[in-house]
């Protein structure tokens, strides 16, 4: 049997004092197995608290009853508990991606309001072993290193799954024996969810050593990622730079580097940042322009970012287009086009956030472009860059091309806006001080990564 051990499971995380911790905790095994041992550690130590928290997303008519069952144990282990409701109507198809958008965003919002250290989640080496699975399907790549030993969500909360390594069986085992029961879930069995589909699969006389194949291989792409994701990083530090708002000017070296498939995945990252993509560009594509760019003057475009090739450097900017630069209403913390957060806490109603446009652009790129910036380059950038105003008044809260140095667009790194995962701490950092957006907070794991 597995050694659940809580020394052996949290002594490589970094708790910081007087700050809480948020266990979050459905009532089924996996995550009633998290509370218990994060319980025990924290009383061993006699520090730190923990607050539980249940996310009830209203999809089954017990869930409410649920909730208050997992309430009711932490009252008799001293335990803080909350329940976070999803509001609001449910959709009607992408039923587990909108809960999971769902949890984390109540459980983001409940560990703001009390200065949470970090969110823990109950995933365990069986979920790993399904997630290795279903990315296998879809064919190889990054995503094959599986879920990440913590997330950083929407770039302020860490969600933490200290579990990966452990068995679904050994910690019920480890209920069992200590007496207490959990809530199994019937949605964990509708085979509409290609999770449940992956669970099934593995099931079986062979169901230990396929799930020890599919950690194993997990953890191979996992080192795989982080290698290739630090060696990129080293490469945009290198070779990239701010030429002026919104235009990046990149040494051609970096299109004739020996590590191609580092030069490759910078690209590829660039051009998502640039785009304010969630996601790098399709890999065969971005070969395609990377080679192009290598030969010679050129010029393309893909996923949102517009790429040109001149005498020793090529640039990137964000493409102008009709709904992707477009009008969003000026609301705190919302996020433009993939690349600039909201920073001002206290806005008219009729602030908005757009794109600088041509014109405003032309008189702006005269004064800020230098000798050794192509203006025509400089022109598109800013033309692509926001300006918060007031609509109707024709006032300008927050000028164009601030590159997030403390005014009220900040920018954000594209792709880990959302969702950083810590394989790709390295080049996220990268990306951040290239774009001088805001500093990450802290790796809850003393090995940064613990890939």
């Amino acid at each position: 049997m597995d050694d659940i051990q809580p020394d052996r499971i949290f002594a490589d995380l970094s708790f910081p004092p007087a700050r809480p911790v948020i266990a979050a905790v459905s009532g089924g095994s996996d995550s009633m197995a998290l509370l218990v041992l994060l319980h025990a550690f924290f009383k061993s130590r006699s520090r730190g608290d923990i607050v539980a928290m249940t996310v009830d997303h209203g999809l089954r008519p017990e869930s409410a009853s649920e909730a208050d069952r997992v309430g009711a144990f932490c009252a008799s282990r001293d335990i803080p508990h909350r329940t976070l409701r999803w509001q609001g109507a449910k959709p009607s198809s992408g039923v587990p991606a909108a809960a999971r958008e769902a949890r984390h965003r109540l459980l983001a919002e409940a560990a703001r309001s009390i200065d949470a250290a970090m969110v823990m989640t109950g995933h365990t080496a069986n979920d790993q072993a399904e997630t290795v699975a279903m990315r296998r399907e879809r064919g190889s790549g990054r995503g094959l290193a599986g879920m990440a030993p913590a997330t950083l969500y929407d770039g302020s909360v860490w969600f933490v799954r200290p579990l990966l390594a452990h068995p679904r069986a050994a910690l019920r085992a480890m209920l069992v024996d200590a007496g207490i029961s959990w809530i199994d879930d019937p949605s964990n069995e509708q085979a509409a969810y290609e999770r449940v589909r992956a669970r099934r699969a593995l099931m079986g006389p062979d169901e230990g050593r396929v799930v020890a194949t599919l950690l194993e291989q997990g953890r191979l792409a996992a080192l795989e990622r982080v290698n290739l994701a630090t060696r990129a990083a080293l490469l945009i530090r290198h070779h990239a730079v701010f030429a002026t708002p919104g235009l990046l000017r990149v040494e051609s070296g970096l299109l004739t580097v020996e590590d191609e498939p580092a030069a490759r995945l910078a690209f590829r990252l660039l051009l998502s940042a640039v785009g304010g993509r969630e996601h790098l560009p399709d890999a065969s594509r971005a070969r395609s322009l990377f080679e192009l760019l290598a030969s010679g003057p050129g010029r393309g475009s893909l996923g949102g970012a517009v790429v040109e090739r001149r005498k020793g450097a090529f640039y990137l900017h964000r493409e102008l287009r009709a709904g992707w630069t477009g009008s969003i209403p000026a609301v705190a913390g919302g996020i433009w086009d993939g690349r600039f957060r909201i920073a001002a806490r206290s806005l008219p109603g009729n602030a908005v956030v757009e794109c600088s446009g041509k014109t405003l652009a032309s008189a702006r790129a005269r004064s800020s472009a230098g000798a050794a910036v192509p203006m025509a380059l400089a022109r598109a950038a800013l033309a692509a860059e926001p300006v918060l105003h007031v609509r109707g008044a024709g006032t300008n809260l927050d000028p164009p091309g601030q590159n997030g140095d403390g005014g009220m667009l900040r920018r954000v790194v594209a792709p880990y806006a959302r969702f950083l995962p810590s394989f790709d701490l390295a080049p996220a950092e990268a990306l951040r001080t290239l774009l001088g957006g805001d500093c990450f907070p802290a790796s809850p794991w003393d090995s940064h990564n613990a890939a």
